[in-house]
């Protein structure tokens, strides 16, 4: 038998089940039983023993009869009760109308231990039982009659506890034990959902683990496994393309720029440079993408007003330079971040250029931190659509395709955001300027 399987589980659950129902009948069955009233429910079966119960020694020493109380209750209850009990030594206690046919048969009827006569179905009072029992007078023989002497109740009775009690156990075993059943022997795939949710699945070489899975599941799950293999292939083979092709456009785009510069100045020698410069970003940023990419994760306390006041500093002559003003306020003291610094400095610069690129080159590019930590990068330039906001995150996106950017400084900005436990909010609209923030959850700064 193999444990981790399921048809193997759903066996052993419901043999279980079985044996629990089975059980729980029993008991049920023989307390029902033994619950029997004798005074109403079957009392023939019990008559003879109370009138046994019932003699008792007089003062003088003879047999009396002084009714229990069962015996009280059944006399009351069937007023044409008789019995007849005749003692060792030949006394005879009676009780009743005694039918002249039982008198005119008793010598007969007395050579028996034990009999039962029955008569007509018609009249339940029309038979005669005989039973030998012990007494505190010695070894009587009871003769009873009168009153109901057929088991038919008494069959009634087990019947219905034999069939009804199982049927309602199993009823309520199949209502509530089988789901409980399905669930335990079904409790490997909540375990394979669970492992599955915790694959990276930016990481490479990511598997599920197999250990403890039913021989049924063990199948998809290795098909999962060898997809998991295929996709970590064409990732690699992609990003290494990728570096690859980007490498390689340096060279080339490099000659191609000394060349264009020996020209001479006109209209189609400063299209040549557009281009590029556009071709130029667009390697740099590939590169910078797969380096974040293919870079094993270093975090580390970031401490935010540093980081943010080093990359203004270094942008700063650049956008005086395109004509706009440039400033930096913090209302947050020190706060930090944990992190990736070279990722979270590649993410904020490119805020910054993205601002210098299209701020309209005139007024101010202001850079601040809010006292919650988020760091805001706010133009005066055109601003955004409020169709084209849904879009600048994605890959090779440009708001003017006419433009020098390559349309992957925002992608890789909402990338490195979103992996440190952040995102990217915008606020723009036309001819007001832009604003973009990162914001940070789940208390993702730390003020200490």
């Amino acid at each position: 038998m193999n444990i981790y399987s399921l048809r193997w589980r759903f066996t052993i659950g419901f043999i279980l089940l079985q044996l629990c129902a089975i059980a729980a009948s029993l008991v049920l069955v023989f307390y029902a039983a033994s619950g029997a009233r004798p005074d109403s429910a079957i009392p023939s079966i019990w008559l003879s023993d109370a009138i046994a119960e019932s003699i008792k020694l007089g003062v003088d020493g003879k047999a009396i009869i002084v009714p229990s109380r069962q015996l009280s209750g059944m006399i009351e209850k069937w007023p044409s009760l008789w019995f007849v009990v005749e003692l060792p030594k030949g006394d005879l206690i009676t009780h009743g109308d005694i039918p002249e046919k039982v008198v005119g048969n008793m010598s007969f009827l007395r050579t028996f231990r034990n009999a039962e006569l029955h008569g007509y179905v018609d009249d339940p009072t029309n038979v005669v039982r005989l039973q030998r029992m012990e007494t505190i007078a010695g070894e009587a023989a009871i003769f009873t009659g009168g009153m109901s002497m057929s088991q038919y109740s008494l069959i009634l009775l087990l019947g219905n506890i034999a069939i009804g009690v199982p049927s309602i156990i199993l009823a309520t075993i199949t209502v509530l034990g089988v789901p409980l059943v399905t669930r335990w022997a079904l409790r490997s795939f909540n375990d394979l959902t669970d492992r599955l949710d915790k694959i990276d699945f930016e990481a490479r070489g990511g598997v599920v683990d197999d250990r403890a899975m039913p021989n049924e599941v063990l199948r998809v799950l290795n098909g999962i496994n060898m997809a998991l293999r295929r996709l970590d292939s064409g990732f690699e083979t992609t990003e290494r393309f990728f570096v690859n092709a980007a490498h390689e456009l340096r060279t080339p785009i490099a000659i191609l720029q000394l060349r264009i510069d020996t020209l001479a100045p006109s209209q189609d020698k400063s299209h040549l440079q557009t281009g590029i410069k556009r071709l130029t970003a667009i390697t740099n940023q590939l590169l910078d993408i797969e380096k974040y990419r293919q870079k094993p994760p270093r975090k580390t306390r970031v401490e935010l007003n540093s980081i943010v006041s080093k990359i203004v500093a270094d942008f700063a002559p650049l956008a005086i330079a395109e004509g706009y003003e440039m400033s930096f306020e913090s209302r947050a003291k020190c706060a930090f971040v944990l992190g990736e610094p070279d990722a979270l400095e590649r993410a904020l610069a490119n805020l910054i250029r993205n601002a210098i690129q299209y701020g309209g080159k005139t007024g101010e590019i202001s850079v601040g931190i809010e006292a919650d930590g988020s760091i805001l990068v706010t133009d005066q330039g055109p601003g955004i659509a409020d169709d084209m906001q849904v879009r600048i995150f994605e890959p090779f996106y440009r708001i003017n395709p006419h433009g020098t950017g390559a349309g992957l400084g925002l992608s890789m900005v909402n990338d490195i955001v979103t992996s440190h436990g952040g995102y990217v909010e915008v606020v723009s609209s036309p001819g007001a300027g832009s604003r973009f923030a990162v914001r940070w959850r789940e208390a993702r700064v730390d003020f200490h």
